[in-house]
């Protein structure tokens, strides 16, 4: 079975975005792996926009998450742990902490840039924000993200690939996601 947010990384690296250092990054699905690199990762690049990628399910669609959550994280992970209390190791009260990239505008910007119209373009392919990135490392990463700066953290839930529906038309919408946000035309 294909890991595809590991493929659209490996397709991001090979062809980079024009005008964008890119910096990628993967880390271990272990919540003691995340809990420290991603802070460490903030700290050490200083990005201008730092992105999370992860697979889900459902069929042509990329979903722009708006929001992640403290705690709830009672799935184990790759070593078969979960985080002390099922929660992130922030120091943050809050319980759901929410991106500052407003993810309707992203949706609306993404669909035309690439010219998605839900049928035709890259098999059906669509973007959408989603508000749940589920409870697991993808939800628990990007919380941890969002706690270091809410206005450069997006996560973004890649679909599988099918028929026209590629790595490489996914890496070409997550281009132009990148883009968009910085304010590349």
């Amino acid at each position: 079975m294909p890991n595809e947010k590991v493929i659209v990384t490996d397709e991001l690296k090979a062809k980079g975005i024009d005008k964008i250092d890119l910096e990628l990054h993967k880390i271990t699905v272990a919540y003691e792996d995340v809990s420290k690199r991603v802070p460490d990762l903030w700290k050490e690049h200083n990005p201008d926009l730092v992105i999370h990628l992860g697979a889900h399910n459902v069929s042509k669609t990329i979903k722009f998450e708006q929001q992640a959550f403290a705690d709830g994280y009672c799935s184990n992970d790759v070593n078969g742990c979960t985080p002390e209390g099922n929660r992130t190791t922030c120091a943050s009260d809050e319980q759901c902490l929410k991106s500052c990239i407003n993810c309707d505008e992203l949706v609306r910007d993404v669909t035309q840039r690439c010219g998605l119209d839900g049928e035709k373009q890259y098999g059906g392919l669509k973007v959408e924000k989603s508000e749940d990135p589920g409870r697991y490392l993808c939800g628990y990463s990007y919380f941890l993200s969002l706690h270091e700066d809410c206005s450069k953290s997006l996560f973004i839930h890649v679909p599988p690939f099918e028929g026209e529906c590629t790595k490489e038309a996914i890496a070409e919408v997550i281009r132009e996601t990148v883009k968009s946000i910085l304010g590349y035309y």
